[in-house]
Order: C-alpha cells, then structure tokens, then sequence
C-alpha cells in the first residue's frame, strides 16, 4: 500500500510505505545503537512466520516485544496469510539466541485512529495511514525475560521514545538495534508519527516495539506499523500503532 502523507512542511510530498512487511531480506534500523541488556533489549523479539499463499512457501520476518510470559505484541500485517507457524527469538545483546519458541496468533487489532490533536498536523489524512497489531501467544511461558507492560494512557504523549528492530539479513534474523524517536504528531487514541533520531526505521523493522520512561520505568507506547519514506526500504519517520488499544475489547477482530 502507498499513499502520501503531510506532516507540516518537513514531510510535505514524502510517500508513505505501509507495510513495512517484506518477503526478501532487508535491512534493519540503520544507524542508531546496538542493542544493549536494558528492559526494551530483554524483552524485544524477531519474528518468523511462513504463510502458503498458492503453490510456494513464504517466509517474512518482524520484530515485537514481550508484553505478558505468554503474549508477543507486533504489527498484525506481520502475521497476515494465516500463517502455517510463528517462531519467536530472543537476543542477548545484539545477536539471537537460544532457545526458539513457537507461537500462534491469539488475537488482531485495528486500532481507532481517532483525531489529530489541535495543531499537530492538520494537512494529514488518517485514512493514508497503516494501523494495525496483534498479539501472539506463546506454546510455552517465557521464565527468563521481564514482559514490558502496556501504555494506559493514550492522551499522554511522552516527549521521546524508543525504538527496537532486529530487520533481516540474507540468512536469518538480523541483529538487534534500537534508535531514540521524537514524536512530530499524534492523535487523540494514541496514534502517533515520530522522528527517528540519527537513524532511519526500515521495513524489516515492522512490529518493532516503542516504548517510553516514566516514574515506574519502561512501558510500550506501541509498534511500528509503517514508515514514511521517499525510497525504499528505510525512512526517517514511523507511524506507531498505539498499545494502549490492546485488550480494550472494542478494536479487536
């Protein structure tokens, strides 16, 4: 899907990638910094689904977090296609590691826009935007890793946020980076549009968590839904799908 979206003057003509799924490899956050051990690092996952659309096998891979023992959150088109299974790895700094675990899709959301708040960004259109989520659960409880708990609050937007993503190399799972963000727009259910800060998010980066600070630590804003960008396949502006939607009974399918 593509389409244009007008974020003051700073965004004006810029086409809209939204999918941010891919079937090839490509690449993960460029620039940024590797991931470290903190609670974003610990619990962020790569994601590997094979579908069967027709007569051949696809394989797409994406990134999402921790949110529960059992529960993965990412970007629903990251699982779109039925898929046939779901292998999730975590990572130890920036490399994957052992063991693998098999997950499957528990439930899909299409998050509530909602509306821009006053003077965000009022030459945008909502209806441009790619908006989606979902959350796997695993076969089995994760014992070793802290779940990050989920946004609450969606009117209050934090003032900077972070961004995970492993992206795709050509054999497997790429390595983990994260990337700082500051958000240029948001609306009033949380959907927000962030900058990215001495990187660029790219499609292998879908379903990658965002997450903010507060007083009780770190919790998950949302995930990355889809990246505004002139050339394929990296962007210096994210749209994040906001997690406080999550649960809420009435955004899901």
């Amino acid at each position: 899907m593509s389409g244009h979206a007008k974020i003051g003057g700073c965004l004006r003509g810029l086409a809209l990638a939204a999918g941010l799924l891919a079937a090839t490899p490509v690449a993960a956050i460029d620039g940024g910094a590797p991931a470290g051990r903190d609670a974003l690092s610990q619990a962020t996952v790569g994601i590997g689904t094979i579908t069967q659309p027709e007569d051949a096998l696809k394989l797409t891979r994406c990134s999402g977090i921790l949110i529960a023992p059992d529960l993965i959150l990412t970007a629903a088109h990251c699982v779109n296609g039925d898929p046939l299974g779901a292998l999730i790895v975590f990572f130890r700094g920036t490399e994957p590691v052992r063991p693998v675990y098999a997950a499957r899709v528990a439930a899909r959301y299409s998050p509530d826009p909602g509306e821009m708040l006053p003077n965000a960004a009022p030459n945008l259109s909502l209806a441009d935007l790619s908006l989606d989520l979902a959350v796997l659960r695993l076969t089995e409880p994760v014992r070793d890793r802290k779940p990050v708990p989920l946004a609450s609050d969606p009117s209050r937007v934090p003032g900077r946020l972070r961004v995970a993503g492993a992206g795709l190399s050509g054999r497997g799972v790429g390595r983990l980076r994260t990337a700082a963000l500051t958000p240029v727009a948001a609306t009033s259910t949380g959907l927000t549009i962030a900058r990215a800060d001495g990187a660029r998010i790219c499609f292998g980066d879908s379903g990658g968590p965002v997450v903010a600070q507060d007083r009780r630590g770190t919790y998950v804003w949302g995930v990355a839904s889809a990246v505004i960008t002139r050339t394929a396949p990296c962007g210096g502006y994210v749209i994040v799908a906001p997690a406080a939607q999550v649960f809420s009974g009435a955004a899901a399918r």
